[in-house]
């Protein structure tokens, strides 16, 4: 204002000085321009034409200052007669095209104080009207394309100036303004509009939405001794949201935002005695936040102060109970040039920064009373009553900002966390958990042992390149480096003795590899972490590797040689020779090829497997077994129904026991629990390598053996099983394995309703002329049947068998269960039972004579009977064929007890211990009688000692 005015009053001297000098004596452009040209030089200034008179008006065209362009034109006219008047009266001023750079030096040239009072000027100056055009210039990087002034009806009077209409508009490449008001008695009122523009925030990178904060309204009171301004400002989604996070959308609540609800500010300056005061009140809302209320009171004086208050009272956007704490939010502050101070207090927070001298200062915060996590989290039921209390200190150092160092301290009843912060040219964090003695997490779950992980120590190390990440416990350990430009990672996560590493670039392609030396080591190491009961027993070598692509394929292989499985400890089943590479996405399961190889048995698939998944559907199309078996399918996981096909035309097993052709057509139906499969199976022929002779049925259900008992469990798979599937033969299996050498059709139906068991109805056919051969005998079956009739274990035997000697023909039937067995023995010609033994064992009836019929029959008949019972699956630990026809069958309890079962005429049950080889104690009973007797054995006699007999 004070340069426009010196400029104003230059430009007026000028003209009213050239005017005087001329006077009347000479009213043309000529008398003026050599007036001009004696007064102009004196003030460095010179144009290159001027014309018009003082009447009519004067126009100056390249009026200079110093040889430099001051104004394009300029035109002058005015009312000489007001002189009269002692007023100076300007109808019209006009200047165009002035230049900023020479303006400056011409007003740097006027004299310090204001000449202006010096000058003989009238006492009152009139200007109806001025313009003012500003050539376009550039200012520190700011380009100015338009500056007009324009006022009218201007009157200084006695050291006054009043204008009734002043405008001011200048445009330039970050923002436009303009002024409308005018000057009354010396003030300076009216409005200043700020229009920013778009490159105003990029220049200062202000992450600010154009758009959001439009056009801002200024209020102006300036006089000679103050400046007082009224700003009020109101605006919506005020931050420039990152496009690449994908949330342009304004109205959407993904991205963090802010709305200034209200915002005005008060601000007074006074000039002679600089001070200022500003006063601020702003409302302002987030996604988490509405109505924050922030006040500023700033001083400036000789001294400079501030205070202020920040409020909220509840955050949202988040479960209430968990924001709970910091309801109520209320920051009051206050400070000086030396010193500030802040008091934070909240519902469940406080907490206070204080400088003293702006060269240090301190951050503290705690919770003000012992927070329950179960009234604002959802804990599991163990963890319910979890309590927590936090310290967080931040010494502060101005001087040297960094290292910055924090600690945290967070005390609970599940695990005290005691955290280290500091940062320099990286951020380190190192977390220590300690589990408290009677810490929640140990009734959480009783079978994790958590003094495996305890204490558990956490390392973070981040910088501008990149992160490190260390964990530290007794049974777990990891070390990763991420790479924050490329996004690569490379680490190490071992647990519990399993090593897993982690190669490759983050969202590109990433690699994870587990070799696993010894799983047996694996599952004891396991033990280690948590109390497992029923850990398969596994053994062998595994190696993995998962391959995510993009964040979006993950590729799986799994290999091994040999996965071993222990059933018992004389029984090791082992899987040899295994590959499975499987490729899954969001929408599809694709498992590209297996093979493995169990018993002898190999087992793959070349043709691609595919799963694929679409909304609660899973659609099977197809899965493979050997290229042979298809199976193809839907199931939708929100009505857990679906069906499955299972087929086959020809499906070649080889397997160490059988290699078997069959045509499978199988349905299953699932519905929610329930299992129903229903189909046929075809066998069209093949070999049965299985040794009949380890094949051991189960005993009469009536003998309870105490090692074999075990807790029963229920399954509901099983529970709701039902089956029905029919398995023929087209061709009858052969079965050719040491000793046998037979042929069988099969026609068995396998049956089972909900909550029953699994029956099993139907026949074998052992097809005539197939043989079995004992001590070089050979015996010819007739043909032969194996009936089910519910229980596999529990077949009924109808087994005819013949043996051609020199004389004979014996028949030797057998009947019955394989545990309970009926054996009869006929010839043609006719023969007594021993005569048949005789022959079948010594060639000859002769021995029927040498021998005790008895004993015969019970020692060298049972052994033979046993010997081929055994080959052709029936497993008997005892069994005696009395000359009467008596039958004994007996099972061994242990390596010393045998429990016999004797089919006489009176059923009876004895209990045999074996003291040593020789000699035996023997419990008998049946309906009659009751009786111990010690047996001395020795070579084909027998002599018994009865100690004690009582017949009731």
């Amino acid at each position: 204002m004070l340069n426009l005015k010196k400029l104003f009053y230059g430009l007026i001297v000028f003209f009213i000085v050239l005017i005087s000098a001329v006077g009347f004596a000479a009213n043309s452009s000529f008398v003026i321009k050599k007036a001009a040209d004696a007064f102009a030089p004196e003030y460095n200034i010179s144009y290159d034409d001027i014309s018009g008179n003082i009447f009519t008006g004067i126009t100056v065209k390249g009026l200079k200052y110093d040889d430099k362009i001051l104004s394009e034109k300029i035109k002058f006219s005015w009312n000489p007669s007001k002189l009269l008047y002692k007023r100076v009266v300007i109808n019209a001023l006009t200047i165009e095209g002035l230049d900023v750079n020479v303006t400056k030096a011409l007003i740097d040239s006027f004299p310090s104080d204001d000449s202006s009072a010096s000058e003989p000027l009238p006492v009152v100056i009139i200007v109806d009207e001025v313009h003012l055009d500003v050539a376009p210039f550039a200012e520190e990087g700011i380009s100015f394309s338009k500056t007009v002034l324009d006022a009218k009806d201007i009157m200084y009077a006695n050291d006054t100036l009043d204008i009734k209409d002043l405008t001011l508009q200048i445009d330039t490449n970050l923002t436009n303004i303009s002024y409308e008001g005018n000057i009354k008695n010396n003030k300076l009122l009216g409005t200043i509009l700020v229009q920013p523009k778009e490159a105003l925030y990029k220049r200062y990178q202000l992450p600010i939405r154009k758009d959001a904060i439009g056009d801002i309204s200024i209020d102006v009171d300036i006089s000679e001794t103050y400046v007082k301004a009224d700003i009020q400002v109101n605006a919506k989604q005020v931050l420039l949201v990152d496009k690449e996070n994908n949330s342009t959308d304004l109205n959407t609540s993904k991205a963090f935002n802010i709305d200034i609800d209200m915002l005005t500010s008060h601000v007074e300056y006074g000039i002679k005695d600089a001070t200022l005061l500003a006063v601020s009140e702003m409302s302002i809302s987030t996604p988490y936040a509405k109505n924050i209320s922030i006040t500023n009171k700033f001083i400036m004086d000789k001294n400079i102060s501030y205070e202020g208050d920040v409020k909220s009272d509840k955050l949202i956007g988040i479960d209430a109970k968990m924001l709970r704490p910091l309801n109520n939010l209320n920051i009051q502050y206050s400070g000086d040039l030396k010193s500030i101070k802040a008091d934070i207090a909240s519902e469940g927070l406080k907490g206070s920064f204080v400088s003293l001298d702006f060269k240090k200062g301190h951050f503290h915060i705690e919770t003000k009373k012992t927070i329950v996590l179960d009234k604002i989290l959802e804990l599991p039921g163990e963890l319910n009553g979890t309590k927590v209390n936090a310290v967080i200190d931040i010494p502060l150092d101005f001087a040297q900002i960094v290292p910055i160092q924090a600690r945290a301290k967070i005390t609970s009843n599940i695990t005290n966390l005691d955290v280290e912060v500091m940062y320099e040219e990286k951020l380190q964090a190192k977390i220590t958990s300690i589990l408290p003695k009677e810490s929640l997490l140990k009734n959480f779950d009783e079978k994790i042992k958590w003094a495996a992980i305890n204490p558990l120590v956490l390392d973070v190390e981040l910088d501008e390149n990149d992160a490190v990440i260390k964990l530290k416990s007794k049974e777990l350990s990891a070390h990763v480096t991420y790479l924050l430009q490329s996004g690569t990672i490379d680490g190490t996560i071992k647990l519990a003795g399993l090593a897993t590493d982690i190669r490759g670039v983050f969202d590109e392609r990433l690699m994870i590899k587990t070799n696993i030396s010894s799983m047996k080591a694996l599952l004891s190491s396991i033990k280690s972490l948590y109390t497992v009961e029923d850990l398969p027993p596994l053994d062998g070598t595994l190696n993995a590797s998962i391959e995510i692509l993009k964040l979006e394929q993950i590729n799986l292989s799994l290999s091994s040689p040999q996965i071993i499985y222990q059933s018992d400890h004389k029984t090791a089943n082992s899987i040899d020779n295994f590959n499975l590479v499987i490729s899954a996405n969001k929408s599809q399961v694709q498992l590209k090829s297996y093979t493995l190889t169990y018993a002898e048995m190999k087992l793959f698939s070349t043709k691609p497997s595919i799963i694929n998944m679409k909304d609660d559907v899973i659609d099977i199309a197809p899965l493979w077994i050997n290229d042979q078996l298809k199976v193809v399918g839907k199931y939708n996981t929100k009505t857990r129904k679906g069906e499955i096909a299972t087929d086959a035309n020809k499906l070649h097993i080889v397997h160490e026991m059988i290699e078997l052709d069959s045509a499978v057509n199988i349905k299953t139906v699932l519905d929610e629990d329930k299992t129903a499969i229903t189909g046929k199976v075809i066998l069209l022929g093949g070999k049965v390598h299985y040794d009949l002779s380890t094949k051991s049925y189960p005993s009469d259900s009536d003998i309870i053996i105490v090692q074999d008992i075990t807790q029963d469990g229920t399954s509901p798979f099983m529970d709701n099983l039902s089956m029905n599937i029919d398995v023929t033969t087209k061709e009858p299996l052969i079965y050719k394995e040491g000793p046998i050498d037979i042929k069988a059709n099969a026609h068995v139906s396998i049956h089972k309703a909900e909550q029953a068991d699994i029956l099993v109805l139907g026949e074998v056919t052992l097809l005539k002329d197939g043989s079995y051969t004992f001590e070089g005998k050979k015996f010819v079956l007739d043909e032969s049947k194996i009936y089910f009739t519910g229980n596999p274990n529990k077949p009924i035997l109808d087994i005819r068998v013949k043996y051609k000697s020199l004389n004979h023909l014996i028949t030797i039937g057998i009947s019955g269960t394989p545990t309970a067995p009926n054996i009869i023995f006929s010839s043609i010609p006719s023969l007594k039972k021993e005569q048949i033994l005789s022959i079948i064992l010594f060639d000859s009836e002769d021995g029927a004579g040498t021998n005790s019929g008895d004993d015969m029959m019970k020692m060298m008949g049972g052994a033979m009977a046993k010997s081929a019972l055994a080959d052709m699956g029936i497993k008997l630990d005892h069994l005696a064929i009395g000359a009467d026809g008596s039958v004994e069958v007996g099972k061994k309890l242990t390596d010393k007890i045998t429990f016999i079962y004797v089919n006489d005429d009176i059923p009876q049950v004895r209990v045999k211990y074996q003291h040593n080889s020789r000699v035996d104690s023997v419990i008998s009973t049946d309906e009659i009688s009751q009786a111990y007797d010690i047996v001395y054995k020795r070579d084909f006699k027998t002599d018994e000692i009865s100690i004690f007999k009582n017949k009731d």
